[in-house]
């Protein structure tokens, strides 16, 4: 008899532990508008906390939410405050630094540390945008090479755009002679011309002595 009794007692308590596990799945409740959403989408989160109270302390709080990347990196976490009937809801912009890749996004909720609830929706990445940059154009002085030349300095020539110095340098016409060959020419014709004139004035010093005597 205590043992019929003792089935019937663990039955009752599986019975009640059953029905406060099923009820306790459906006090928090997160659910979003659509599966997918694509690059710059807006997710609509709402959900609802069944035994809301705002009156009860213990349950008259906000509900934290966090979105979870597929890498497990969260990419937004906020407190979101309940509706008088415990009814919540909230948009996301599905874009931005943070949303690096396509796949599986779960959202979770919490309302006290015990309290959870979770969804999954599918993000998928737009095609990569081509960026167009602006280019700011300088404006480009063109010279011309009769005016680079100009801009060399005597005894140089232009060569691949660059002044470079001219090996030989002929003098120009009417201007002195002072170094080289020329100036050892002009040096002894200089010489002679005034032996030359000496020699002259030697001569005519010479001729009027004799005539005298």
């Amino acid at each position: 008899m205590k043992t019929i009794l003792l089935l019937a007692l663990s039955a009752i308590i599986l019975s009640q532990s059953y029905g406060f596990a099923y009820g306790a799945e459906d006090i928090v409740t997160v659910v979003t508008d659509t599966s997918t959403y694509e690059e710059g989408n807006m997710i609509n989160i709402s959900g609802s906390i069944s035994d809301y109270d705002k009156s009860d302390p213990f349950k008259n709080f906000d509900v934290t939410l966090r979105l979870i990347a597929p890498n497990n990196n969260i990419i937004n976490i906020s407190q979101i405050s309940l509706d008088s009937d415990g009814s919540y809801s909230t948009f996301i912009p599905a874009q931005g630094p943070l949303w690096k890749s396509g796949g599986d996004y779960t959202i979770s909720v919490s309302h006290g540390s015990d309290r959870n609830a979770s969804t999954t929706f599918t993000f998928i990445l737009s095609e990569a945008e081509e960026v167009i940059e602006e280019v700011i154009e300088e404006e480009v002085i063109e010279i011309t090479e009769e005016e680079q030349l100009e801009g060399c300095g005597e005894g140089t020539h232009l060569e691949d755009g660059v002044c470079v110095l001219d090996e030989t340098v002929e003098p120009k016409s009417g201007s002195s002679p002072t170094t080289g060959f020329s100036a050892w020419v002009y040096s002894i014709s200089f010489t002679i011309l005034i032996a030359f004139a000496i020699m002259i004035i030697l001569y005519a010093v010479s001729r009027a002595s004799k005539n005298k005597t």
